[in-house]
């Protein structure tokens, strides 16, 4: 008996450190997308190479979904193809295994061997939570099944998303959103606008009235709609937007970083945030003090491996560490767009600038 529950605690324990090596990897990885698309690590280094035409983020299993061709396939961190799909359309793996898939017009799930899991039999599917339920559409309504393909919660709301860590998912009904319990009880009446999902301290932006504002998991109003906009909360600030402008909260409501900047990201998992003042932007820490100015216009987007992305044009993307310095840009050499390194080196496609150019002429 004493040699069963060491071997069952044994695989537990590899279990858990599996996933949480999974999950680094993931975090440590994000897309990008020449003419194809590939994942860029967080020093900048290409660690698969652009050849999908579509890729989405590496889930918690660590397996990406990507297009080739004309199907999906799922990848693992060193980019073979684990399982090839005969699917219509297909959505990411959850913790438990599965994932959506689309046939013959109807929604299923299958297994990580690409086996069918749960017969597609609905309208739509959505991914599974780790509580091991996942929002499905039922003729026109959703409800929720478990991983048996049980339906758990009936099919009532006119829309609905996957449950987050807060064992709350949100729901809409009669026009409005709410928050239900994993046995369906409303926790919040359907009364916003509309709800974004509870983060990691438990608090959810709703919009009501016009008006941005935050709810906890008890269904109180945490922080008034008061703001024009609010995203969610990240490594403790929100992004609120008031009078035109943009700044960042505490979890009190309070404004911490004063709303003073014509648009702004949250911050990262190193505690920078980019923020644009005119036609640039720069960086800030937590107190509102300006790490580095990138002297860049355009879009801002903060990348799960710490690393910023700046698209000021279609043919112009800059990625910066979370210091300011320039690691990639694109830039197009003699009608090819190229990945190139700060100093101007080609590291995609992987040849020279002359070379590229030479190649080019000698096939026209």
């Amino acid at each position: 008996m004493k040699q069963l529950l060491l071997v069952i605690l044994l695989s537990v324990s590899s279990t858990i450190i599996c996933t949480a090596k999974e999950n680094m990897f993931a975090n440590e990885m994000s897309s990008f997308c020449l003419i194809e698309c590939g994942f860029l690590n967080s020093k900048g280094e290409i660690v698969i190479e652009p050849m999908f035409d579509y890729v989405k983020q590496f889930s918690s299993i660590g397996l990406a979904l990507v297009g080739s061709g004309y199907k999906d396939v799922f990848i693992n961190f060193k980019g073979e193809r684990i399982v090839d799909t005969k699917f219509d359309s297909a959505g990411d793996f959850s913790a438990n295994f599965l994932a959506a898939v689309k046939l013959n017009n109807y929604w299923g799930y299958i297994n990580d061997d690409g086996l069918i899991a749960i017969e597609p039999q609905f309208t739509e599917a959505k991914k599974f939570a780790e509580n091991g339920l996942a929002p499905v559409k039922l003729g026109n309504e959703w409800g929720f099944i478990n991983t048996k393909g049980v339906v758990v919660i009936k099919a009532q709301f006119e829309d609905a998303y996957s449950f987050g860590k807060s064992a709350l998912a949100r729901v809409k009904k009669s026009g409005k959103w709410g928050f239900i319990n994993e046995k369906g009880i409303w926790i919040t009446k359907s009364e916003f606008d509309f709800a974004y999902d509870f983060t990691d301290n438990f608090l959810a932006t709703v919009k009501k009235n016009g008006k941005y504002g935050f709810v906890d998991t008890k269904g109180n109003v945490a922080i008034e709609p008061q703001f024009d906009f609010a995203a969610n909360f990240a490594r403790g600030l929100a992004v609120v937007q008031k009078n035109g402008k943009f700044g960042y909260i505490n979890e009190k409501g309070e404004m911490v970083i004063r709303a003073e900047f014509d648009s702004a990201v949250n911050f990262n998992i190193n505690d920078v945030a980019a923020v644009k003042s005119g036609k640039n932007w720069n960086l800030i820490d937590k107190r509102g003090k300006v790490i580095a100015k990138l002297k860049r216009n355009g879009f801002a987007e903060p990348l799960s491996n710490g690393l910023f992305l700046i698209e000021d044009g279609f043919y112009s993307h800059h990625w910066y560490d979370s210091k300011g310095k320039l690691l990639l840009y694109t830039d197009l050499v003699c009608s090819v767009m190229t990945l190139k390194k700060a100093d101007g080196a080609i590291i995609w496609p992987k040849t020279t600038e002359k070379e590229l150019c030479k190649s080019l002429a000698k096939s026209r």
